[in-house]
């Protein structure tokens, strides 16, 4: 069940929906907080694979280029 509210988090900031700052400073540390914030700054796994803004997808890494 608490896998599927952070799913949704997840997907909101990911959407763009923003959460009023008064009540991001409510829920700050927690799971679901972190949840959002994953997804607004575009961070995701594919494959094994993380990617977010340090490495982003479809750039492949210096060791796969040839």
């Amino acid at each position: 069940m608490m896998q599927s509210i952070y799913l949704r988090a997840y997907l909101a900031g990911y959407a763009g929906r923003h959460i009023p700052r008064s009540i991001r400073r409510l829920i700050a540390g927690t799971e679901f907080h972190r949840a959002w914030l994953l997804g607004s700054m575009g961070f995701f796994e594919q494959g094994g694979v993380r990617y977010g803004p340090a490495y982003p997808y479809g750039i492949a890494p210096e060791s796969e280029r040839a």
